[in-house]
């Protein structure tokens, strides 16, 4: 009986030529996309891009500056001359650059001021901070080693040391010679650097903000694929011969299934939004209008393409194989599950053809960024026309099932 049950369960599974291939090459094509993006954040492709102002520019800066752009990690946003930090930072702020450096003092030198070069970072992108730290002390050190262990001799000399003046001449002499010769690789004492956040409020906010909206997109998609393969079951079940009878047509079905999980993933939105607010202090009530407007688009589009891709499916395991992968690579490659930040630029770009992207990018206008209203357009615009689309779609796929 054990044999004749495994026999009924390999010839569904083979007849069903669909299922087969998604249920064995669907995977792989999920590894792949894992394993690039993973090979991508340890490898050459992973880059840092940078907004520089620089508002010194003497020779110094100047060649300080042409050692860090010659680093292949770093990838120069603007004009590495540029002398507006405002602007830097605005580009780090909206997430056009993953952090900025700003020269704000001559390198040469020591003094009271502070450290000559500050970092500018998104929380969220720490990591851009700490890899940037240590490109600038390489660079700083490779390219100006007089400076730097002048700046650390003359501190040991005006509060440490007397040094006579035929010392302090042959100081000078061999850190002259230190800069064209043998170069060293090293913190020196972490003077050279200070970091500043571009967003104001705290990072572990930020983190919650970016994460409450990254799972919250990932789980509307997968609540809106499990509502729209009812359809399906409806369908085998003969409900829908039994509806098509009547003067409703397959667009009621689909519409009453857009509106319902739609309203539905809102709702699951909504609940995720409130314990980010009431556990972590995330600024919900503050920002209400903002997230209710991305929250409504978010639903739309999942909904939308949900059921578009289940009426493309003939089955409901197809249907059922099909939609966790794609909504497996579609939350990877748009951010929900990896930060884009540490993808190759291939994959970056990819993601903003994802829904996903789009609905981070419209939260983080809202909770990090403070942006007006009228920063959300194009994503929501985005987001409204994939559900729109996704909606005239089922409709066209489900229209083969009626009955005349």
């Amino acid at each position: 009986m054990t044999r004749a049950v495994l026999r009924t369960l390999l010839l569904e599974l083979t007849r069903d030529r669909g299922a087969l291939v998604m249920a064995f090459l669907l995977p792989v094509v999920f590894f792949l996309v894992f394993a690039f993006i993973f090979a991508g954040t340890g490898g050459s492709d992973l880059r840092i891009r940078l907004a520089i102002a620089d508002t010194v520019v003497d020779e110094d800066t100047q060649t300080f500056l042409q050692a860090l752009i010659a680093d292949p990690a770093i990838e120069v946003i603007g004009k590495a001359d540029g002398r507006d930090a405002e602007r830097a930072g605005e580009l780090v702020r909206r997430g056009t650059a993953d952090a900025g450096l700003v020269i704000k003092r001559p390198l040469r030198g020591a003094g009271d001021d502070g450290p000559p070069v500050r970092i500018l970072y998104d929380p969220t992108r720490e990591v851009a901070a700490s890899m940037l730290a240590g490109r600038v002390q390489r660079a700083f050190v490779e390219s100006l080693p007089d400076v730097a262990l002048g700046d650390v001799i003359e501190v040991l000399d005006t509060r440490f040391l007397q040094l006579t003046e035929a010392q302090r001449t042959r100081l000078a002499v061999g850190l002259r010679t230190l800069r064209q010769g043998e170069r060293e690789d090293r913190d020196l004492f972490g003077a050279l650097l200070e970091r500043e956040a571009v967003i104001g409020r705290a990072e572990t906010v930020n983190h919650i903000a970016y994460y409450a909206g990254a799972v919250a997109i990932l789980f509307v998609l997968f609540t809106a694929v499990n509502g729209a393969i009812t359809l399906l079951e409806d369908r085998d079940a003969g409900i829908v011969d039994r509806v098509l009878a009547g003067p409703a047509g397959m667009h009621v079905l689909v519409g009453a299934r857009f509106l319902f999980l739609a309203v539905l993933g809102f709702l699951q939105v909504l609940i995720i939004f409130l314990v980010a607010w009431l556990g972590y202090g995330v600024d919900l009530p503050g920002n209400v209008v903002g997230w209710a407007l991305t929250t409504a688009a978010v639903s739309i589009a999942a909904a939308g393409l949900a059921l578009a891709l289940v009426a493309a499916c003939r089955t409901q395991r197809q249907a059922q194989t099909v939609s966790t992968v794609a909504i497996l690579i579609l939350s990877a490659v748009g951010g929900s599950m990896v930060p884009r930040f540490f993808m190759p630029p291939v994959l970056q770009t990819l993601g903003w053809a994802t829904p996903n992207t789009w609905g981070l990018e419209a939260y983080t206008s809202v909770f990090w960024r403070g942006d007006p209203l009228s920063a959300l357009l194009l994503p929501l615009a985005l987001l409204l026309a994939a559900g729109l689309l996704g909606l005239a779609a089922a409709r066209a796929l489900a229209r083969r099932w009626e009955v005349l």
